[in-house]
């Protein structure tokens, strides 16, 4: 199978005085202090900041035989190669050429980033799914994470893909629109969505993903958020998103957390919710991408939640055909698609962020009022 990285290459770095660029392109793990493999006389890079300048991702197609984007010496199946050339910082890196997921960092919030290597190279860091940095964003890891589990302080391994799923609804969904609800596959390019905020919106691009089998790993599982779980009557039947699909919050909690009064929060990071759950025994599901004029709040089941928004972790899991369809109704969003198609409708949390916020909840509700309609306005 194929499927797509985004890589942020060093060049858009200002990175740690304490590595040298030998350091930053050739080094196999991350030298944490905590692991069996710590070796003193090299530097760490755990403790150091990696400061982002701003630019655009490099797209990169793999091809692999499952699912997973690992460390090549603990790979489970066959090694991931380059699917097509690719050239990163003035380097051509050519189809055949390994690449790897070498290692990965852990910051004190619990973001996670991971170091590819291409041919032997480290080019750059890869963001979880739904992720990507912002101008003069910095990361300094607190933990590092090598392929092989024995390798390192809490037995885990950093082989695992980082690109989970992209914004999406599960087949049956019901969106809202001017003439009622309309299920999500039998929308058409043109047809109209309800928005919040801008009134009806045509369809601008419209793309499927169906897993099953190995494809369907347990982080690209549907998330079910049940009726009601959001407050009354939101949702208004059982919503099934892909784990990064985000939905608009809101309430006393969350202005109180967050600073603003809406945010749109992922729904992998919802799961500590009543009524909120991975869908562990789910063996297929087709997902359903829905890009307007521009994002937008749009309601599924009643729920206010969002439309396709073209980042780089949802560019990096589309298929080159979709691809190449969203650039063709839309010149340059493959390049960037803040300039191209606009900001995001509200602010975004990340799953680490959406979680700080749900145990806010947890800790504020004493009551079963405020349990049952976590995110209802006062009064």
């Amino acid at each position: 199978m194929a499927y797509y990285i985004a890589i942020y290459d060093w060049s858009l770095y200002t990175t740690p005085a304490a590595l040298s660029t030998a350091n930053i392109e050739g080094d196999s793990h991350p030298n944490d202090p905590a692991a069996p493999i710590y070796d003193s006389g090299s530097p760490s890079w755990i403790g150091e900041t990696f400061t982002f300048n701003g630019g655009a991702q490099t797209l990169i197609e793999v091809d692999d035989d499952d699912a997973n984007f690992e460390d090549g010496y603990v790979e489970t199946g066959g090694i991931q190669t380059l699917a097509s050339d690719v050239t990163i910082n003035g380097t051509t890196y050519t189809a055949g050429m390994t690449i790897q997921n070498e290692f990965s960092m852990i910051d004190g919030s619990g973001n996670q980033v991971w170091v590819v290597a291409i041919n032997g190279v480290n080019v750059g860091f890869a963001y979880a799914s739904g992720e990507h940095p912002t101008s003069g964003q910095t990361f300094t890891g607190a933990e590092g994470i090598d392929g092989d589990p024995a390798d390192n302080a809490n037995g885990t391994s950093s082989s695992t893909a980082p690109y989970s799923g992209i914004i999406c609804f599960a087949s049956g969904t019901q969106i809202g629109t001017p003439w009622g609800n309309k299920l999500i596959e039998t929308f058409q390019v043109g047809d109209l969505v309800s928005t919040t905020d801008f009134g009806p919106m045509k369809v601008r691009w419209l793309a499927r993903t169906e897993l099953a089998g190995a494809t369907l790993t347990e982080d690209r599982k549907p998330i079910r958020i049940s009726a009601g779980a959001l407050g009354p009557g939101l949702p208004s039947a059982p919503l099934v998103v892909s784990p990064q699909h985000r939905v608009l919050l809101s309430g006393p909690v969350v202005t109180q957390t967050c600073w603003v009064p809406e945010v749109l929060a992922p729904a992998r990071g919802l799961t500590g919710l009543a009524g909120v759950r991975v869908m562990k025994g789910r063996r297929e599901v087709t997902y359903h991408h829905l890009l307007l004029e521009r994002h937008a709040v749009i309601r599924a089941e009643a729920a206010e939640t969002e439309s396709f928004y073209p980042g780089p972790m949802a560019l990096a899991m589309m298929g080159a055909g979709d691809r190449a369809r969203l650039e063709k109704s839309c010149p340059g969003i493959l390049q960037d698609a803040r300039a191209r198609y606009g900001p995001l409708a509200r602010a975004a949390l990340t799953v680490a962020e959406t979680r700080k916020l749900v145990r806010a909840l947890q800790a504020s509700c004493s009551d079963a009022v405020s349990v049952a309609a976590p995110f209802a306005e006062a009064g």
